[in-house]
């Protein structure tokens, strides 16, 4: 089964600017060449992860997807993971060379590389009760478990139906 990860990506404490950065602007062939062996595109689409999602990260697999939770109420962005690899230096590079004002003290080891990704709308509230989830967002980047998934697979006939319906 495919997997599903939401990732909170708003304004608290920068989170949307390095999203709009290495996710939608992508991180430049010349820096990313340095660390990963293959050509992706122009630029690579990058979310970093700290340590303390480690365990979320391992999870992961190649083709799962991850909605990001933009703004108030509202998932805008899906993205499918192409590679995954944990690599201190290339998470330095990153926060160094693109992002600004990031702490010394969070590290962004735990990479996932991602194809383009597609702006989609679906509400907070509509995941929350898909999910059966309390919060409409995500306090941090979590697996949706497939108990959970059961309820999008009933309502869109499946994972794609879901992707195609929320996609703009």
């Amino acid at each position: 089964m495919t997997g599903l990860f939401l990732a909170p990506a708003t304004d608290r404490k920068g989170a949307y600017g390095h999203f709009r950065k290495t996710m939608l602007d992508g991180v430049p062939q010349e820096i990313y060449s340095k660390y990963v062996d293959e050509k992706l595109t122009d630029c690579a689409h990058v979310w970093g992860l700290t340590s303390s999602t480690k365990k979320t990260w391992k999870s992961i697999d190649v083709n799962d997807w991850v909605l990001f939770y933009t703004r108030e109420n509202q998932y805008e962005y899906l993205a499918q993971v192409k590679r995954k690899q944990h690599d201190p230096d290339f998470g330095d590079a990153i926060r160094e060379d693109i992002l600004e004002n990031v702490s010394d003290d969070q590290n962004w080891d735990y990479l996932l590389l991602f194809n383009e990704p597609t702006k989609v709308a679906v509400s907070g509230d509509k995941m929350a009760e898909l999910l059966d989830y309390g919060n409409r967002y995500p306090v941090r980047f979590i697996r949706v478990t497939s108990e959970r998934l059961e309820g999008i697979e009933a309502e869109y006939d499946g994972m794609d139906g879901f992707i195609t319906a929320i996609s703009e």
